[in-house]
């Protein structure tokens, strides 16, 4: 083993000179004074470890290629920047990122895509259960914010633009360290690479689907102008509405502010009639130049509790959701799920869900705990009837999240106990509610500093809440001196760590949580060196 002595020794004396730094976003102080957020905790060994059957889970998600669908309620809503989402992009290091899922939005903030409007469009929001007659067992799979394309009665024909669903780097807050790959390139979406455009919409083969449009793509070139345009394009449709795409491939660029997207335009040729419509549902852009890492998607939408996922559109005890006046049963279709896996090729499963929905049940907590445990059957088999159809993916893989409690009371607790007996086998557990109990307390001495609503994640909250769950992953994956996930601790790593020195942006190379890279760093990287490396 080869470790650079004199380097080292020079660079030990720097251990412990450079205090710690509260790694604040300004924007983000808005109540009270935070902890830090880069203190590492225990992980706890024995009856109250705060995971289970992680290991194998978390080596696929951390060092290779896995397609993580998130399923759950509004804590992990992407129509929300500053919730859950952004926690994973700022704070989950994995190998490469490879995939990222654009919604389609309107109105509000961006997450990552954009409707843009052309003359008399309209863009209702596709719910299950209500308002598009014919799509709503697609809803719910894909992004709760499925839009549906159609001309008003009375407005005539029109055309133009139709939807752009892309990723910019604005709608997330960037700031340093989001989608960095753990070989501080940061590659996603800013490389010369080849991307996949996989811009999907629901329609069939009727005359009342629009299934054929012009395909435009760019990628991170200067300005926003589209760089390949594909004409007349038919997407493959079959007899009944499902989820369907095609793939654009373009080169990417590293110049530009990561303008990122995909376009479907109704020719001036070949407007949309008023008896036409499409669902609209985003965009997957994947790097092709990496053979592994990590994609994210989800599944859900705001207000949904474990009985509508664990349902299937049309049965009697989907739940009814929804305001007063605007109620509907949120569901979704087996056979929507399994085009969900095809299209997103999802290859794990996070179940978070019951943080802010499972109250319902407050009484008894025992309840959402089944409606999981039949969730996860029904989920591994929409998932092998997917594989059925494209063998190329792997059996699915689960992790249960015990979510942090939003009130003091029985019900977190016990839920997270009973969650925990579901892991085995293919699922795995981990215990956020205990972990965030045992570092800050009951719900009331931190929902000021970490939640927006007393519910809802701040930017500080989902910081937090990601990286606990992304310590856990890594501990259970190896060293976490493994900066480049490749497996072993070696000079490869200790390169990258010497990238990050100082505290302008420590990242994933902050070894001790202390808010810097420096010698203390480098002695526990020594210490899970890997002897027969080869360096």
């Amino acid at each position: 083993m080869i470790v650079l002595p004199t380097l080292l020794s020079s660079l030990l004396l720097f251990a412990g000179t450079t205090s710690g730094q509260d790694a604040v976003h300004p924007e983000s102080r808005t109540r009270a004074t935070r902890q830090k957020m880069n203190d590492r905790p225990v992980h706890r060994m024995g009856d109250g470890e705060y995971q289970v059957n992680l290991e194998e889970f978390a080596t696929e998600i951390v060092r290779g290629k896995a397609n993580l669908s998130i399923v759950g309620d509004s804590i992990n809503n992407f129509g929300q920047w500053n919730w859950m989402y952004t926690g994973y992009l700022l704070n989950w290091q994995p190998r490469n990122w490879r995939q990222i899922h654009t919604a389609v939005a309107s109105g509000g903030i961006p997450v990552g895509a954009w409707v843009e409007y052309s003359g008399s469009a309209q863009y209702p929001l596709l719910l299950p259960g209500k308002d598009v007659s014919g799509l709503e067992e697609l809803a719910g799979t894909n992004t709760w914010t499925i839009r549906v394309l159609q001309t008003p009665q009375g407005q005539g024909a029109w055309s133009g633009k139709a939807i752009a669903a892309g990723f910019r780097a604005e709608s997330f807050q960037y700031e340093s360290g989001m989608l960095r790959d753990a070989d501080g390139g940061g590659r996603m979406l800013r490389t010369d690479g080849l991307y996949r455009h996989r811009a999907m919409i629901i329609a069939d083969d009727s005359t009342g689907y629009r299934s054929r449009f012009q395909v435009r793509v760019r990628n991170s070139a200067a300005g926003t102008d589209w760089q390949q345009s594909e004409q007349n394009v038919q997407f493959e449709v079959d007899s009944d509405p499902r989820l369907v795409w095609h793939d654009s491939v373009l080169t990417g660029s590293v110049e530009g502010l990561g303008n990122t997207g995909s376009g479907l335009y109704t020719p001036f040729n070949d407007p949309l009639p008023l008896d036409e419509r499409v669902g609209l549902g985003g965009t997957i852009l994947t790097d092709l130049g990496l053979e592994t890492g990590l994609g994210l998607a989800y599944i859900g939408q705001g207000g949904w509790l474990t009985g509508n996922h664990r349902y299937p559109h049309g049965h009697p005890d989907v739940p009814v959701i929804g305001p007063i006046g605007a109620t509907y049963p949120g569901s979704y279709s087996d056979h929507a799920l399994q085009r969900h896996f095809l299209a997103h090729e999802t290859s794990h499963a996070m179940l978070w869900i019951g943080t802010n929905n499972g109250g319902i049940d407050g009484s008894a907590p025992w309840r959402p705990v089944e409606d999981v445990a039949a969730i996860l059957e029904r989920y591994r088999l929409a998932h092998a009837e997917a594989r059925s159809e494209d063998p190329s993916l792997p059996e699915i893989r689960f992790l249960i999240v015990a979510p942090y409690a939003t009130y003091e009371g029985d019900f977190f607790p016990a839920y997270a106990a009973g969650l925990r007996d579901l892991a085995g086998d293919d699922v795995a557990f981990i215990d956020l509610h205990q972990i965030v109990l045992d570092e800050r307390g009951t719900w009331s001495q931190w929902e000021m500093d970490l939640l927006a609503d007393g519910v809802h994640p701040n930017i500080e909250g989902s910081e937090f809440f990601a990286s606990r769950i992304w310590n856990e992953l890594i501990a259970a994956a190896g060293p976490t001196a493994d900066l480049n996930r490749d497996g072993v601790v070696n000079g490869a790593d200790f390169g990258l760590l010497l990238g990050q020195w100082g505290c302008e942006d420590p990242g994933y190379a902050d070894l001790t949580g202390d808010g810097c890279v420096t010698g203390s760093d480098i002695g526990i990287m020594l210490g899970q060196w890997t002897v027969d490396s080869g360096d």
